[in-house]
Protein backbone atom coordinates (compact mmCIF):
# COMPACT_ATOMS: atom_id res chain seq x y z
CA UNK A 1 0.00 0.00 0.00
CA UNK A 2 2.91 2.34 0.67
CA UNK A 3 4.18 1.74 -2.86
CA UNK A 4 0.73 2.38 -4.32
CA UNK A 5 0.44 5.57 -2.30
CA UNK A 6 3.78 6.73 -3.67
CA UNK A 7 2.75 5.82 -7.21
CA UNK A 8 -0.45 7.87 -6.83
CA UNK A 9 1.62 11.06 -6.75
CA UNK A 10 3.21 10.29 -10.12
CA UNK A 11 0.54 8.37 -12.04
CA UNK A 12 -2.66 10.44 -12.49
CA UNK A 13 -5.01 7.45 -12.80
CA UNK A 14 -4.04 6.33 -9.26
CA UNK A 15 -4.62 9.75 -7.67
CA UNK A 16 -8.30 9.01 -7.01
CA UNK A 17 -7.27 6.09 -4.77
CA UNK A 18 -4.86 8.20 -2.69
CA UNK A 19 -7.38 9.08 0.01
CA UNK A 20 -8.45 5.48 0.60
CA UNK A 21 -4.88 4.22 0.52
CA UNK A 22 -3.97 6.81 3.15
CA UNK A 23 -6.91 5.88 5.37
CA UNK A 24 -6.07 2.18 5.02
CA UNK A 25 -2.44 2.82 5.97
CA UNK A 26 -3.56 4.72 9.07
CA UNK A 27 -5.90 2.00 10.31
CA UNK A 28 -3.79 -1.04 9.36
CA UNK A 29 -1.36 -0.85 12.35
CA UNK A 30 -4.26 -0.17 14.73
CA UNK A 31 -6.15 -3.25 13.58
CA UNK A 32 -3.26 -5.71 13.70
CA UNK A 33 -2.10 -4.30 17.05
CA UNK A 34 -5.40 -5.20 18.69
CA UNK A 35 -5.74 -8.49 16.77
CA UNK A 36 -2.34 -9.68 17.99
CA UNK A 37 -3.11 -8.60 21.54
CA UNK A 38 -6.48 -10.35 21.46
CA UNK A 39 -4.84 -13.57 20.26
CA UNK A 40 -2.41 -13.63 23.19
CA UNK A 41 -4.27 -12.10 26.13
CA UNK A 42 -5.57 -14.29 28.95
CA UNK A 43 -7.78 -13.43 31.88
CA UNK A 44 -5.11 -14.20 34.48
CA UNK A 45 -3.66 -11.65 36.95
CA UNK A 46 0.07 -10.92 36.82
CA UNK A 47 2.05 -9.78 39.92
CA UNK A 48 0.83 -6.24 40.77
CA UNK A 49 -2.60 -7.01 39.30
CA UNK A 50 -3.24 -8.92 42.53
CA UNK A 51 -2.69 -5.72 44.51
CA UNK A 52 -5.50 -3.94 42.68
CA UNK A 53 -7.74 -7.00 42.90
CA UNK A 54 -7.14 -7.07 46.64
CA UNK A 55 -8.34 -3.48 46.99
CA UNK A 56 -11.43 -4.25 44.89
CA UNK A 57 -12.21 -7.13 47.24
CA UNK A 58 -11.55 -4.91 50.27
CA UNK A 59 -13.85 -2.25 48.80
CA UNK A 60 -16.64 -4.81 48.58
CA UNK A 61 -16.05 -5.83 52.19
CA UNK A 62 -15.74 -2.28 53.55
CA UNK A 63 -18.50 -1.66 56.13
CA UNK A 64 -19.26 2.02 55.40
CA UNK A 65 -18.72 4.88 52.97
CA UNK A 66 -15.61 6.38 54.65
CA UNK A 67 -13.97 2.95 54.63
CA UNK A 68 -14.76 2.54 50.93
CA UNK A 69 -13.24 5.95 50.12
CA UNK A 70 -10.12 4.99 52.06
CA UNK A 71 -9.79 1.78 50.02
CA UNK A 72 -10.49 3.59 46.74
CA UNK A 73 -7.62 6.04 47.28
CA UNK A 74 -5.30 3.59 49.03
CA UNK A 75 -1.64 4.44 48.51
CA UNK A 76 0.66 2.10 46.55
CA UNK A 77 4.22 3.39 46.78
CA UNK A 78 3.74 7.05 45.73
CA UNK A 79 0.64 6.31 43.63
CA UNK A 80 -3.08 6.44 44.26
CA UNK A 81 -4.74 4.18 41.70
CA UNK A 82 -8.29 5.51 42.06
CA UNK A 83 -8.97 5.56 38.31
CA UNK A 84 -7.87 1.94 37.86
CA UNK A 85 -9.99 0.81 40.80
CA UNK A 86 -13.04 2.68 39.52
CA UNK A 87 -12.71 0.97 36.12
CA UNK A 88 -12.49 -2.43 37.83
CA UNK A 89 -15.44 -1.66 40.11
CA UNK A 90 -17.55 -0.60 37.13
CA UNK A 91 -16.60 -3.91 35.49
CA UNK A 92 -17.71 -5.76 38.63
CA UNK A 93 -20.98 -3.79 38.73
CA UNK A 94 -21.93 -4.84 35.19
CA UNK A 95 -20.41 -8.34 35.00
CA UNK A 96 -19.81 -9.47 38.58
CA UNK A 97 -16.12 -10.08 37.91
CA UNK A 98 -12.87 -8.43 36.82
CA UNK A 99 -11.75 -9.54 33.38
CA UNK A 100 -8.04 -8.76 33.00
CA UNK A 101 -8.24 -9.16 29.22
CA UNK A 102 -11.01 -6.56 28.98
CA UNK A 103 -9.07 -4.32 31.36
CA UNK A 104 -6.01 -4.43 29.09
CA UNK A 105 -8.02 -3.68 25.95
CA UNK A 106 -9.72 -0.73 27.68
CA UNK A 107 -6.36 0.66 28.77
CA UNK A 108 -4.90 0.37 25.28
CA UNK A 109 -7.88 2.21 23.81
CA UNK A 110 -6.29 5.36 25.26
CA UNK A 111 -3.81 5.08 22.37
CA UNK A 112 -6.68 6.00 20.06
CA UNK A 113 -7.25 9.14 22.11
CA UNK A 114 -3.59 10.13 21.88
CA UNK A 115 -3.56 9.51 18.14
CA UNK A 116 -6.73 11.56 17.64
CA UNK A 117 -5.31 14.58 19.49
CA UNK A 118 -2.15 14.46 17.38
CA UNK A 119 -4.26 14.12 14.23
CA UNK A 120 -6.30 17.18 15.23
CA UNK A 121 -3.10 19.15 15.74
CA UNK A 122 -2.04 18.52 12.14
CA UNK A 123 -5.51 19.34 10.81
CA UNK A 124 -5.56 22.58 12.83
CA UNK A 125 -2.60 23.74 10.74
CA UNK A 126 -4.42 22.75 7.53
CA UNK A 127 -1.97 19.99 6.65
CA UNK A 128 -2.96 16.91 4.68
CA UNK A 129 -3.98 13.89 6.75
CA UNK A 130 -1.28 11.96 4.89
CA UNK A 131 1.30 13.54 7.20
CA UNK A 132 -0.36 11.64 10.04
CA UNK A 133 0.33 8.20 8.51
CA UNK A 134 3.66 7.59 10.38
CA UNK A 135 2.12 8.24 13.83
CA UNK A 136 0.05 5.03 14.29
CA UNK A 137 3.03 2.89 13.22
CA UNK A 138 4.87 4.25 16.24
CA UNK A 139 2.02 4.38 18.76
CA UNK A 140 0.56 0.97 17.85
CA UNK A 141 3.76 -1.04 17.98
CA UNK A 142 5.24 -3.55 20.41
CA UNK A 143 8.13 -1.28 21.39
CA UNK A 144 6.45 -1.20 24.82
CA UNK A 145 4.96 -4.72 24.68
CA UNK A 146 5.04 -5.22 28.46
CA UNK A 147 2.86 -2.14 28.95
CA UNK A 148 0.46 -3.27 26.24
CA UNK A 149 0.07 -6.77 27.73
CA UNK A 150 0.12 -6.25 31.51
CA UNK A 151 -3.20 -5.45 33.18
CA UNK A 152 -2.16 -2.78 35.66
CA UNK A 153 0.39 -1.21 33.27
CA UNK A 154 -2.08 -0.97 30.38
CA UNK A 155 -4.68 0.62 32.65
CA UNK A 156 -2.15 2.94 34.30
CA UNK A 157 0.49 4.27 31.93
CA UNK A 158 -1.49 4.52 28.70
CA UNK A 159 -4.53 6.36 30.13
CA UNK A 160 -2.10 8.46 32.22
CA UNK A 161 -0.46 9.84 29.07
CA UNK A 162 -3.82 10.34 27.36
CA UNK A 163 -5.30 12.20 30.34
CA UNK A 164 -2.20 14.41 30.57
CA UNK A 165 -2.46 15.16 26.84
CA UNK A 166 -6.16 15.87 27.34
CA UNK A 167 -5.31 18.32 30.14
CA UNK A 168 -2.94 20.27 27.87
CA UNK A 169 -5.47 20.14 25.03
CA UNK A 170 -8.31 21.46 27.19
CA UNK A 171 -6.34 24.24 28.90
CA UNK A 172 -4.86 25.21 25.54
CA UNK A 173 -8.35 25.95 24.16
CA UNK A 174 -8.23 29.34 25.90
CA UNK A 175 -11.84 29.43 27.11
CA UNK A 176 -13.76 28.72 30.31
CA UNK A 177 -15.12 25.43 29.03
CA UNK A 178 -11.62 24.19 28.32
CA UNK A 179 -10.51 25.35 31.76
CA UNK A 180 -13.10 23.26 33.60
CA UNK A 181 -12.56 20.30 31.30
CA UNK A 182 -8.83 20.66 31.98
CA UNK A 183 -9.40 20.45 35.74
CA UNK A 184 -11.38 17.22 35.26
CA UNK A 185 -8.64 15.78 33.03
CA UNK A 186 -5.95 16.80 35.54
CA UNK A 187 -7.89 15.04 38.31
CA UNK A 188 -8.00 11.85 36.24
CA UNK A 189 -4.28 12.16 35.50
CA UNK A 190 -3.44 12.66 39.18
CA UNK A 191 -5.36 9.64 40.40
CA UNK A 192 -4.09 7.36 37.64
CA UNK A 193 -0.41 7.54 38.62
CA UNK A 194 1.86 9.62 40.83
CA UNK A 195 3.51 11.46 37.94
CA UNK A 196 0.03 12.72 37.04
CA UNK A 197 0.65 15.58 39.48
CA UNK A 198 2.71 17.09 36.66
CA UNK A 199 -0.57 17.89 34.89
CA UNK A 200 -1.23 20.67 37.40
CA UNK A 201 2.20 22.19 36.81
CA UNK A 202 1.69 22.07 33.05
CA UNK A 203 -1.69 23.78 33.44
CA UNK A 204 -0.06 26.52 35.53
CA UNK A 205 2.63 27.12 32.90
CA UNK A 206 0.15 27.26 30.00
CA UNK A 207 -2.25 29.61 31.81
CA UNK A 208 0.65 31.82 32.90
CA UNK A 209 1.98 32.18 29.36
CA UNK A 210 -1.56 32.74 28.08
CA UNK A 211 -1.82 35.57 30.65
CA UNK A 212 -5.18 34.28 31.88
CA UNK A 213 -4.45 35.24 35.45
CA UNK A 214 -8.00 34.94 36.79
CA UNK A 215 -8.30 31.36 35.62
CA UNK A 216 -4.75 30.74 36.80
CA UNK A 217 -5.89 31.66 40.31
CA UNK A 218 -8.73 29.15 40.09
CA UNK A 219 -6.33 26.51 38.78
CA UNK A 220 -3.94 27.12 41.68
CA UNK A 221 -6.78 26.75 44.20
CA UNK A 222 -7.90 23.47 42.60
CA UNK A 223 -4.32 22.21 42.43
CA UNK A 224 -3.70 23.08 46.08
CA UNK A 225 -6.84 21.22 47.16
CA UNK A 226 -5.95 18.11 45.18
CA UNK A 227 -2.33 18.10 46.35
CA UNK A 228 -3.34 18.53 50.00
CA UNK A 229 -5.77 15.62 49.70
CA UNK A 230 -3.16 13.53 47.89
CA UNK A 231 -0.48 13.92 50.55
CA UNK A 232 -2.57 14.31 53.71
CA UNK A 233 -5.35 11.73 53.30
CA UNK A 234 -4.02 8.46 54.74
CA UNK A 235 -0.58 8.98 53.15
CA UNK A 236 2.78 7.66 54.29
CA UNK A 237 5.94 9.27 52.99
CA UNK A 238 8.14 6.77 51.16
CA UNK A 239 11.68 7.59 52.20
CA UNK A 240 14.18 7.86 49.35
CA UNK A 241 17.29 5.73 49.72
CA UNK A 242 20.56 5.63 47.84
CA UNK A 243 22.36 8.35 45.94
CA UNK A 244 20.73 11.49 44.61
CA UNK A 245 20.59 12.30 40.92
CA UNK A 246 22.65 15.45 41.40
CA UNK A 247 25.53 13.43 42.86
CA UNK A 248 26.37 12.46 39.25
CA UNK A 249 24.85 15.24 37.12
CA UNK A 250 26.48 14.22 33.83
CA UNK A 251 25.51 10.55 34.09
CA UNK A 252 21.93 11.39 34.98
CA UNK A 253 21.56 14.09 32.33
CA UNK A 254 22.60 11.43 29.81
CA UNK A 255 20.18 9.02 31.49
CA UNK A 256 17.25 11.40 31.09
CA UNK A 257 18.17 11.91 27.43
CA UNK A 258 18.17 8.12 27.09
CA UNK A 259 14.72 7.92 28.67
CA UNK A 260 13.34 10.58 26.32
CA UNK A 261 14.71 8.63 23.36
CA UNK A 262 13.81 5.16 24.63
CA UNK A 263 11.58 4.53 21.63
CA UNK A 264 14.79 3.13 20.09
CA UNK A 265 15.53 0.85 23.08
CA UNK A 266 15.63 -2.53 21.35
CA UNK A 267 14.04 -5.62 22.87
CA UNK A 268 17.38 -7.35 23.42
CA UNK A 269 19.46 -8.02 26.51
CA UNK A 270 21.52 -5.09 27.79
CA UNK A 271 24.07 -6.60 30.20
CA UNK A 272 26.20 -4.15 32.17
CA UNK A 273 29.46 -3.88 30.23
CA UNK A 274 32.24 -1.30 30.03
CA UNK A 275 31.48 -0.32 26.44
CA UNK A 276 28.71 1.66 24.79
CA UNK A 277 25.84 -0.36 23.31
CA UNK A 278 24.66 0.94 19.91
CA UNK A 279 20.92 1.17 20.55
CA UNK A 280 21.51 2.91 23.88
CA UNK A 281 23.72 5.47 22.14
CA UNK A 282 20.88 5.95 19.64
CA UNK A 283 18.45 6.53 22.53
CA UNK A 284 20.66 9.28 23.96
CA UNK A 285 21.13 10.95 20.58
CA UNK A 286 17.39 10.84 19.89
CA UNK A 287 16.70 12.23 23.36
CA UNK A 288 19.12 15.08 22.66
CA UNK A 289 17.36 15.89 19.38
CA UNK A 290 13.98 15.84 21.14
CA UNK A 291 15.37 18.21 23.79
CA UNK A 292 16.55 20.62 21.07
CA UNK A 293 13.14 20.36 19.40
CA UNK A 294 11.47 21.17 22.72
CA UNK A 295 13.64 24.28 23.03
CA UNK A 296 12.68 25.23 19.47
CA UNK A 297 8.98 24.76 20.23
CA UNK A 298 9.33 26.81 23.42
CA UNK A 299 10.91 29.59 21.34
CA UNK A 300 7.92 29.37 19.00
CA UNK A 301 5.60 29.84 21.99
CA UNK A 302 7.56 32.93 23.07
CA UNK A 303 7.90 34.57 19.66
CA UNK A 304 4.85 33.62 17.60
CA UNK A 305 2.35 36.46 17.50
CA UNK A 306 -0.79 34.36 17.19
CA UNK A 307 -0.88 31.05 19.01
CA UNK A 308 -3.57 28.40 18.56
CA UNK A 309 -4.62 25.55 20.84
CA UNK A 310 -2.39 23.04 19.03
CA UNK A 311 0.71 25.09 19.98
CA UNK A 312 -0.20 24.86 23.67
CA UNK A 313 -1.28 21.23 23.46
CA UNK A 314 1.93 20.00 21.83
CA UNK A 315 4.02 22.04 24.26
CA UNK A 316 2.16 20.57 27.22
CA UNK A 317 2.34 17.03 25.80
CA UNK A 318 6.10 17.32 25.44
CA UNK A 319 6.45 18.78 28.94
CA UNK A 320 4.54 15.90 30.49
CA UNK A 321 6.43 13.13 28.69
CA UNK A 322 9.78 14.78 29.37
CA UNK A 323 8.83 15.60 32.96
CA UNK A 324 7.89 11.97 33.59
CA UNK A 325 11.33 10.95 32.35
CA UNK A 326 12.98 13.47 34.66
CA UNK A 327 10.96 12.16 37.63
CA UNK A 328 11.97 8.61 36.76
CA UNK A 329 15.67 9.52 36.70
CA UNK A 330 15.41 11.43 39.99
CA UNK A 331 13.85 8.39 41.65
CA UNK A 332 16.33 5.89 40.15
CA UNK A 333 19.59 7.73 39.41
CA UNK A 334 22.64 6.16 37.80
CA UNK A 335 26.27 6.45 38.81
CA UNK A 336 27.60 5.35 35.43
CA UNK A 337 26.97 5.82 31.73
CA UNK A 338 23.48 4.84 30.59
CA UNK A 339 25.06 3.43 27.42
CA UNK A 340 26.87 0.72 29.43
CA UNK A 341 23.52 -1.03 29.92
CA UNK A 342 22.33 -2.90 32.99
CA UNK A 343 19.03 -2.96 34.85
CA UNK A 344 17.69 0.53 34.07
CA UNK A 345 14.03 0.25 33.12
CA UNK A 346 11.59 -2.37 31.93
CA UNK A 347 9.81 -2.31 28.61
CA UNK A 348 6.61 -0.81 29.96
CA UNK A 349 8.37 2.57 30.19
CA UNK A 350 8.88 2.62 26.41
CA UNK A 351 5.28 3.85 26.10
CA UNK A 352 6.49 7.26 27.30
CA UNK A 353 9.28 7.33 24.73
CA UNK A 354 6.93 6.27 21.93
CA UNK A 355 4.37 8.93 22.87
CA UNK A 356 7.06 11.62 23.14
CA UNK A 357 8.54 10.68 19.76
CA UNK A 358 5.09 10.84 18.14
CA UNK A 359 4.56 14.34 19.58
CA UNK A 360 8.06 15.37 18.47
CA UNK A 361 7.31 14.22 14.92
CA UNK A 362 4.15 16.35 14.75
CA UNK A 363 6.02 19.35 16.20
CA UNK A 364 8.79 18.97 13.63
CA UNK A 365 6.31 18.82 10.75
CA UNK A 366 4.63 22.01 12.01
CA UNK A 367 7.94 23.81 12.52
CA UNK A 368 8.81 23.31 8.84
CA UNK A 369 5.24 23.81 7.66
CA UNK A 370 6.17 26.58 5.23
CA UNK A 371 9.05 24.61 3.68
CA UNK A 372 7.10 22.18 1.57
CA UNK A 373 9.95 20.08 0.20
CA UNK A 374 11.66 19.78 3.61
CA UNK A 375 8.33 18.88 5.20
CA UNK A 376 7.70 16.11 2.68
CA UNK A 377 11.16 14.63 3.05
CA UNK A 378 10.87 14.64 6.85
CA UNK A 379 7.51 12.86 6.61
CA UNK A 380 8.88 10.25 4.20
CA UNK A 381 12.10 9.57 6.10
CA UNK A 382 10.48 9.47 9.54
CA UNK A 383 7.65 7.41 8.10
CA UNK A 384 10.16 4.84 6.85
CA UNK A 385 11.83 4.90 10.26
CA UNK A 386 8.58 4.41 12.18
CA UNK A 387 7.40 1.59 9.90
CA UNK A 388 10.78 -0.11 10.27
CA UNK A 389 10.63 0.28 14.05
CA UNK A 390 7.10 -1.12 14.00
CA UNK A 391 8.22 -4.22 12.07
CA UNK A 392 11.29 -4.76 14.26
CA UNK A 393 9.17 -4.47 17.40
CA UNK A 394 6.74 -7.14 16.21
CA UNK A 395 9.47 -9.44 14.93
CA UNK A 396 11.45 -9.28 18.18
CA UNK A 397 8.60 -9.07 20.70
CA UNK A 398 5.72 -11.30 19.59
CA UNK A 399 7.63 -14.21 21.11
CA UNK A 400 7.85 -12.26 24.39
CA UNK A 401 4.08 -11.91 24.46
CA UNK A 402 3.74 -15.61 23.63
CA UNK A 403 6.06 -16.48 26.51
CA UNK A 404 4.08 -14.26 28.89
CA UNK A 405 0.88 -15.95 27.71
CA UNK A 406 2.28 -19.43 28.31
CA UNK A 407 3.70 -18.47 31.71
CA UNK A 408 0.36 -17.07 32.87
CA UNK A 409 -1.55 -20.12 31.65
CA UNK A 410 0.59 -22.43 33.82
CA UNK A 411 0.80 -20.01 36.78
CA UNK A 412 -2.23 -21.39 38.59
CA UNK A 413 -0.79 -24.91 38.29
CA UNK A 414 2.45 -23.72 39.88
CA UNK A 415 0.53 -22.03 42.67
CA UNK A 416 -1.69 -25.04 43.38
CA UNK A 417 1.10 -27.61 43.18
CA UNK A 418 4.28 -25.81 44.26
CA UNK A 419 2.87 -22.85 46.27
CA UNK A 420 4.80 -20.43 44.08
CA UNK A 421 4.42 -18.49 40.84
CA UNK A 422 6.39 -18.95 37.65
CA UNK A 423 5.85 -15.25 36.84
CA UNK A 424 6.86 -13.75 40.19
CA UNK A 425 9.93 -13.76 42.40
CA UNK A 426 13.61 -14.49 41.90
CA UNK A 427 13.71 -17.81 43.79
CA UNK A 428 11.81 -21.06 43.46
CA UNK A 429 9.17 -20.81 46.18
CA UNK A 430 8.85 -17.01 46.11
CA UNK A 431 5.33 -15.59 46.28
CA UNK A 432 3.97 -12.04 45.88
CA UNK A 433 3.66 -9.68 48.85
CA UNK A 434 7.22 -10.26 49.99
CA UNK A 435 6.72 -13.97 50.78
CA UNK A 436 4.11 -13.31 53.45
CA UNK A 437 3.10 -16.76 54.77
CA UNK A 438 -0.68 -16.39 54.37
CA UNK A 439 -1.58 -13.17 52.52
CA UNK A 440 -1.39 -14.55 48.98
CA UNK A 441 -3.10 -17.82 49.90
CA UNK A 442 -5.98 -15.96 51.55
CA UNK A 443 -6.19 -13.45 48.70
CA UNK A 444 -6.47 -16.10 45.96
CA UNK A 445 -9.09 -17.92 48.02
CA UNK A 446 -11.09 -14.72 48.58
CA UNK A 447 -10.88 -13.65 44.93
CA UNK A 448 -12.04 -17.06 43.72
CA UNK A 449 -14.87 -17.39 46.23
CA UNK A 450 -16.15 -13.88 45.46
CA UNK A 451 -16.02 -14.49 41.70
CA UNK A 452 -13.60 -11.63 41.04
CA UNK A 453 -11.18 -13.96 39.25
CA UNK A 454 -11.16 -17.28 37.42
CA UNK A 455 -7.58 -18.07 38.31
CA UNK A 456 -7.77 -21.85 37.85
CA UNK A 457 -9.49 -21.86 34.44
CA UNK A 458 -6.44 -23.41 32.71
CA UNK A 459 -5.58 -25.86 35.48
CA UNK A 460 -6.31 -29.02 33.48
CA UNK A 461 -3.17 -31.06 34.21
CA UNK A 462 -3.14 -33.84 36.83
CA UNK A 463 -1.53 -32.93 40.19
CA UNK A 464 2.24 -32.90 39.90
CA UNK A 465 2.77 -36.06 41.97
CA UNK A 466 0.43 -37.98 39.63
CA UNK A 467 1.46 -36.24 36.41
CA UNK A 468 3.87 -38.84 35.02
CA UNK A 469 1.78 -41.80 36.18
CA UNK A 470 -1.31 -40.44 34.41
CA UNK A 471 0.31 -39.19 31.20
CA UNK A 472 3.36 -41.40 30.52
CA UNK A 473 2.98 -43.28 27.22
CA UNK A 474 5.93 -45.58 28.11
CA UNK A 475 7.48 -44.68 24.75
CA UNK A 476 10.64 -42.67 24.30
CA UNK A 477 10.53 -39.23 22.72
CA UNK A 478 11.97 -39.48 19.19
CA UNK A 479 12.63 -35.80 18.59
CA UNK A 480 15.68 -33.77 19.57
CA UNK A 481 16.10 -32.47 23.11
CA UNK A 482 18.97 -30.49 24.50
CA UNK A 483 19.69 -28.71 27.78
CA UNK A 484 22.47 -26.17 28.26
CA UNK A 485 23.50 -23.56 30.76
CA UNK A 486 25.66 -20.47 30.69
CA UNK A 487 26.24 -17.50 32.95
CA UNK A 488 24.01 -14.48 32.45
CA UNK A 489 23.57 -11.32 34.48
CA UNK A 490 20.38 -11.16 36.52
CA UNK A 491 18.33 -7.96 36.75
CA UNK A 492 20.70 -6.99 39.56
CA UNK A 493 23.70 -7.52 37.24
CA UNK A 494 24.96 -10.57 39.14
CA UNK A 495 26.39 -13.34 36.90
CA UNK A 496 24.22 -16.41 37.53
CA UNK A 497 23.67 -19.80 35.90
CA UNK A 498 20.99 -19.64 33.23
CA UNK A 499 19.47 -22.93 32.01
CA UNK A 500 17.90 -23.37 28.59
CA UNK A 501 15.81 -26.35 27.46
CA UNK A 502 15.21 -26.89 23.73
CA UNK A 503 13.10 -29.43 21.89
CA UNK A 504 12.34 -30.20 18.24
CA UNK A 505 9.59 -32.79 17.73
CA UNK A 506 9.74 -35.40 14.96
CA UNK A 507 7.93 -34.50 11.75
CA UNK A 508 4.19 -35.04 11.87
CA UNK A 509 3.95 -35.31 15.67
CA UNK A 510 2.11 -33.05 18.10
CA UNK A 511 3.85 -29.84 19.10
CA UNK A 512 5.32 -29.93 22.61
CA UNK A 513 3.36 -27.96 25.20
CA UNK A 514 5.57 -28.40 28.27
CA UNK A 515 8.84 -29.71 29.61
CA UNK A 516 8.58 -31.85 32.75
CA UNK A 517 11.55 -32.02 35.10
CA UNK A 518 10.83 -35.17 37.08
CA UNK A 519 12.41 -36.43 40.30
CA UNK A 520 11.21 -38.83 42.99
CA UNK A 521 9.53 -35.98 44.91
CA UNK A 522 8.68 -33.35 42.30
CA UNK A 523 7.40 -33.05 38.74
CA UNK A 524 8.07 -29.46 37.62
CA UNK A 525 6.15 -28.24 34.56
CA UNK A 526 7.69 -25.52 32.36
CA UNK A 527 6.24 -24.10 29.11
CA UNK A 528 7.72 -25.05 25.73
CA UNK A 529 7.60 -21.70 23.93
CA UNK A 530 7.99 -21.79 20.12
CA UNK A 531 11.17 -20.14 18.84
CA UNK A 532 10.95 -17.51 16.10
CA UNK A 533 12.60 -18.31 12.80
CA UNK A 534 15.78 -16.50 11.94
CA UNK A 535 15.06 -13.54 9.69
CA UNK A 536 16.31 -15.29 6.54
CA UNK A 537 14.14 -18.34 7.31
CA UNK A 538 11.21 -16.05 8.11
CA UNK A 539 11.48 -14.51 4.64
CA UNK A 540 11.94 -17.92 3.02
CA UNK A 541 9.08 -19.75 4.76
CA UNK A 542 6.72 -16.88 5.54
CA UNK A 543 6.32 -18.38 9.02
CA UNK A 544 7.20 -16.49 12.18
CA UNK A 545 7.76 -19.57 14.37
CA UNK A 546 10.17 -22.42 13.76
CA UNK A 547 9.55 -26.06 14.69
CA UNK A 548 11.74 -25.75 17.79
CA UNK A 549 10.49 -24.76 21.24
CA UNK A 550 12.51 -23.68 24.24
CA UNK A 551 12.38 -22.30 27.74
CA UNK A 552 15.04 -20.58 29.78
CA UNK A 553 15.36 -19.36 33.35
CA UNK A 554 17.93 -18.77 36.07
CA UNK A 555 18.92 -21.63 38.35
CA UNK A 556 17.64 -19.56 41.30
CA UNK A 557 14.12 -20.05 39.94
CA UNK A 558 14.55 -23.84 39.80
CA UNK A 559 14.60 -26.50 42.54
CA UNK A 560 17.96 -28.18 43.03
CA UNK A 561 18.60 -31.80 42.14
CA UNK A 562 18.77 -34.31 39.29
CA UNK A 563 15.72 -34.54 37.04
CA UNK A 564 14.52 -36.82 34.26
CA UNK A 565 13.17 -34.78 31.34
CA UNK A 566 9.80 -35.57 29.75
CA UNK A 567 8.04 -33.79 26.90
CA UNK A 568 4.33 -33.19 27.49
CA UNK A 569 1.96 -32.63 24.57
CA UNK A 570 -1.78 -32.67 24.03
CA UNK A 571 -3.48 -34.89 21.46
CA UNK A 572 -7.25 -34.95 21.07
CA UNK A 573 -7.71 -33.34 24.46
CA UNK A 574 -5.53 -35.93 26.24
CA UNK A 575 -2.18 -35.12 27.82
CA UNK A 576 0.67 -37.44 26.89
CA UNK A 577 4.25 -37.38 28.16
CA UNK A 578 7.31 -39.06 26.65
CA UNK A 579 10.67 -39.59 28.31
CA UNK A 580 13.56 -38.00 26.41
CA UNK A 581 16.07 -40.46 27.82
CA UNK A 582 18.02 -37.54 29.26
CA UNK A 583 18.55 -36.03 32.68
CA UNK A 584 19.54 -32.56 33.83
CA UNK A 585 21.26 -31.55 37.04
CA UNK A 586 20.27 -28.21 38.57
CA UNK A 587 22.75 -26.77 41.06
Amino acid sequence: MFLLLGVSFFVPKFSSARKWLGVSLIFAPVIYFFLILDAHLVNIPFTDDFNLLETVYNYQQAPDFPSKIKVLFEQVNQHRFAFERIVMLVMVFFTGTVNIKTQIILGNLALLGMAYLLFKSLKKENLSFLYFIPVPYLLFSLVYWENAYWGIAALQNTPLIFFAFLTAYAVGQGDNRGFYFGILAALLTTFTSGSGLLAWIIGIIILLFQKRYKLLGGWLVAAAGVILFYFLFDYQVVAATGEKAWAHPLYNFIFVLGFWGNGLYLDVRHPLVSQFQPDLVACVLLGGLIFLLFLGWSLRILTRQKLVWSDWFLWGAMMFSMGTGAMFVISRPLNNYFMFGGNMFSRRYMIFGAALLAVAYVCLILLVKNRQMVRKWIAVLMGIGFVTLNFVSYYSSIVQIRKMHDDLVIDSYHWKNYSTFLTAGDLFGDIPFWNHPTRMKNLVSNLESSGLTDFYQFNTLPPHRELIAKTDTRSEFRGDFNATFHYRNTDNNIPTKYYRLMVTPPAGSAKPSYFILSSDTLNLVLPAVPMPNKFADFLKTGSYYSNTSRYGLFNLKLPKGEFRVYILSQTGGDWKSEFTGKRVVIN
